[in-house]
């Protein structure tokens, strides 16, 4: 999803402009596009997929690093975690691999759900067996964030990572349900931390 270059926004399909601007993300947009002229070239059907969060045994990244603060007891939601996060299991990758390579084409894949960080939180609080994290105000979040912008990138938080926490960034994947016939898992009820 990096492709889209977007922080925040609601239900973004394939259409969206592939507006991304680091290096991951140039990286994704360049291997899109030369295998996209090298397949048409070759008359041969190219499947992409472009996951959200995924979610599975030992999730790296964002979910990983929420798992390892509630274990830890370093963790704080923020203004109520209302935010929502497109997720997708692992196993869904693998289930429409079949579909991808008879069909072709571009899709988002992500559940249904879009859960929000407190719905996370409360899920991955409950199978740690931990209580469910303290939230703070945003405006207490807001002034560590402006500390860490000061401190550089070994604060736990600043300006951009508040943002990505509190606010929402959700993909549509309807196009995968229509065109690949997919049904996603629901992370809500099917993630296990292992």
């Amino acid at each position: 999803m990096a492709v889209y270059g977007l922080e925040f926004g609601e239900n973004i399909s394939e259409d969206h402009p592939l507006n991304g601007k680091d290096p991951y993300a140039l990286s994704n947009i360049q291997a899109e596009e030369f295998l996209t002229d090298w397949c048409a070239r070759n008359n041969i059907t190219l499947g992409i997929i472009r996951p959200s969060l995924i979610a599975g045994p030992n999730p790296p990244g964002n979910l990983g690093a929420m798992i390892n603060g509630i274990k830890t007891g370093k963790y704080l939601s923020i203004a109520g975690g209302k935010a929502r996060k497109s997720v997708l299991m692992v196993e869904d990758i693998h289930r429409l691999i079949m579909s991808l390579i008879e069909k072709g084409g571009v899709y988002n894949v992500c559940d249904d759900s879009q859960p929000t960080f407190s719905e996370l939180e409360i899920l991955i609080s409950k199978q740690l067996g931990k209580k469910t994290p303290i939230s703070i105000p945003y405006w207490m979040a807001k002034s560590m964030a402006l500390v860490g912008d000061l401190l550089g990138n070994k604060a736990p938080i600043n300006s951009l990572k508040l943002s990505k926490i509190t606010e929402s960034l959700t993909f549509s994947n309807e196009k995968a349900k229509r065109e690949l016939n997919w049904k996603p898992l629901n992370v809500l009820e099917n993630f296990r931390i292992e």
